[in-house]
């Protein structure tokens, strides 16, 4: 039977509960706790956009981005570990079919984490890839089974990405930092780590989305670049984190009084202002969010013009400005939340922190999607 997007938002709703119940203990452990990762793994969210040929449900974007945001409303590091694993089970499909087997085979649910940016090597050998280095910010690693990284290759060959088993690498807690410290976001290290030919993919034409290898599924959805998909779910977590701020503003400013004069905050305009200009912004930035998600539906629906520049300039884009939109709306919303923001506790503090480091991914740079959107709209870009 075809799992549909109804149903998965009722599983969602399910567990939200349980994520919600452990979310605290997610930042105290510095990764997902495990009821939180087996509700999620029960409830097949991993498997949305897993390939159909593997056991996955092989469903769109706008699914699976809805999914993320619902879920990182409820614990922002469950989301944020579902949008990185379910990215590497979308890029998999860009994977030779040995590959694919190898990770889901015989309805294995593969939880494959890792860093899609080029940070180590890989040198051709015979039968495959020796591979060296070290790549940060592999969120959801003490999760996972498989990793997936991307490797410059010292023989000037094309770029290309593996995934190796997780028990093949070195994990280096390396994460303390200013907010997502549950997603346990360590480094990763490989010594002369022999990686075989068929579990490798080229970089270029996964992030362009004509790998030859996405021609082998029952759909045309890794036809689309795996580049834009992967800022377009960054941006799906990072909302969930800003609803779910705006909601805990709304809730505690009904309830605050100015403690000298014992009037209503609530009833205070500057407030109700404060209150209305960032719900617009987040409004804003699930509407760029959606258009997104949808127009790389389109794509898929086409399943041709994957490699053209202008979806995908406009796509970086709409998810980087999305998320700037989350980050001044959550900005707003903590600096009108009073002295008692400040304590860690504080449900408004945590989204503050939380999106300011989401906002860091290297995927959204506003700088650079903004030129380069830019260009792609005064012609300067090869569409």
């Amino acid at each position: 039977m075809q799992i549909t997007a109804e149903e998965l938002a009722e599983r969602v709703a399910a567990i939200k509960p349980v994520l919600a119940e452990h979310s605290r203990a997610c930042i105290e452990a510095r990764r997902v706790v495990m009821p939180s990762f087996k509700a999620m793994v029960d409830a097949g969210l991993f498997r949305i956009p897993q390939p159909a040929r593997v056991g996955g449900y092989e469903l769109s974007l706008r699914t699976l981005g809805d999914t993320v945001a619902a879920v990182s409303e409820a614990c922002p590091a469950s989301g944020w570990v579902l949008m990185v694993m379910a990215a590497h089970h979308f890029c998999l499909g860009t994977f030779p079919p040995a590959a694919q087997d190898d990770v889901f085979g015989d309805g294995r649910d593969g939880l494959v984490a890792g860093t899609l940016s080029w940070q180590g090597q890989a040198a051709p050998v015979n039968g495959g890839y020796q591979v060296n280095g070290r790549w940060q910010f592999c969120s959801g690693v003490d999760n996972s089974n498989w990793v997936m990284l991307g490797c410059a290759n010292v023989s000037g060959a094309p770029f290309v990405h593996v995934v190796v088993p997780t028990n093949e690498l070195i994990i280096d807690d390396t994460w303390n930092v200013l907010g997502l410290e549950g997603t346990g976001s360590k480094d990763v290290v490989a010594q002369n780590l022999f990686v075989p030919a068929h579990r490798a993919t080229d970089s270029r034409a996964m992030f362009r989305g004509d790998s030859p290898h996405t021609l082998n599924h029952a759909t045309h959805l890794y036809r689309v670049s795996a580049e834009s998909m992967l800022s377009m779910s960054v941006a799906t977590a990072v909302i969930g984190s800003a609803r779910f701020a705006l909601e805990q503003f709304i809730e505690r400013t009904k309830e605050r009084r100015v403690i000298l004069t014992g009037a209503r905050k609530a009833e205070y305009v500057p407030t109700q202002i404060r209150l209305a200009e960032a719900a617009a912004e987040i409004h804003s930035a699930g509407l760029l969010i959606n258009d997104g998600l949808d127009l790389m539906g389109a794509v898929a629906a086409a399943g041709h013009g994957t490699t053209d520049m202008g979806y995908r300039a406009r796509v970086k884009w709409q998810a980087a400005y999305a998320v700037e939109l989350c980050r001044r709306a959550v900005s707003r919303l903590y600096a009108g939340s009073g002295a008692h923001a400040v304590y860690n506790a504080n449900p408004i503090q945590l989204a503050f922190r939380n999106i300011q480091v989401g906002a860091q991914h290297a995927s959204l740079d506003f700088e650079s999607a903004g030129e380069l959107y830019g260009r792609m709209r005064l012609g300067l870009l090869a569409r």
